[in-house]
């Protein structure tokens, strides 16, 4: 059973693929958030960028030509539903990178599925040349995925320590997502895997489906609007993003 519901998680993962940028996502505040701010980020990095966990290697695209991109991700992501095209094969904990090699590393989403982060953190000031850029994606307030690979989550200042116990300068924390999007968000992404269990256990709830599907573009776009209209607050976000230097 657990097999199927996998297999049927990865093919509606594809189905999906090309309406992630639409209301109808059940992901699409998240995918919002993650694209256009993280895109920020990237746009202001130069000289050899290290991305752990490149997946189909997306941020190649919103790199400047200064950027000489190389791609790492880990053998195993591939039967978990994704498609990597990666320049290297490699373990976060053990980069096969030479010491001050890379001017940036950058690891989206990617920290919380490594079960010894600090090690992942401390390779990543090993390769990175003094002075150099780590920007780093966690989710908060996310549902638990990619099991039984997902082992922590951080806040802010939790966030902030890990840095300076790794001699890494937090330059910049910013939260992703309002808390009411927050809300929309979990909220969109539970019905949608209700609908999925009825689905694969056959249950009769299956019946509630045209309700359910109806009401994920709903949410999205109520709690979009609402988070607009009330005050902002980082009371609780989806994600972090993280901009930190490699101290001199």
């Amino acid at each position: 059973m657990i097999c199927k519901q996998i297999s049927l998680e990865k093919h509606l993962k594809l189905y999906l693929q090309g309406l992630r940028r639409t209301p109808v996502h059940p992901q699409w505040l998240v995918f919002l958030y993650a694209h256009n701010t993280v895109a920020g980020f990237l746009r202001q990095l130069d000289g050899i960028v290290l991305d752990i966990g490149c997946g189909n290697r997306w941020i190649e695209r919103e790199l400047s030509h200064h950027c000489y991109y190389v791609g790492l991700d880990y053998p195993g992501t591939v039967a978990l539903g994704y498609q990597g095209r990666p320049h290297l094969f490699g373990d976060g904990q053990s980069l096969p990178i030479k010491d001050a090699s890379v001017e940036a590393v950058v690891m989206l989403d990617v920290l919380e599925h490594i079960p010894k982060p600090a090690k992942a953190l401390a390779e990543a000031k090993r390769v990175l040349k003094p002075g150099g850029t780590l920007v780093i994606q966690v989710p908060f307030l996310y549902p638990l995925h990619d099991e039984p690979y997902d082992f922590q989550r951080w806040t802010e200042h939790g966030l902030n320590e890990l840095m300076q116990n790794h001699g890494l300068e937090c330059q910049r924390i910013e939260s992703q997502g309002a808390p009411i999007e927050t809300a929309a968000a979990l909220g969109a992404i539970a019905l949608a895997k209700a609908m999925l269990d009825a689905l694969t256990n056959k249950r009769i709830s299956l019946l509630l489906a045209p309700l359910l599907i109806s009401a994920i573009p709903l949410l999205n776009i109520g709690g979009w609007l609402l988070a607009r209209l009330t005050p902002s607050s980082r009371l609780m976000p989806l994600s972090y993003l993280v901009l930190a230097k490699k101290l001199q």
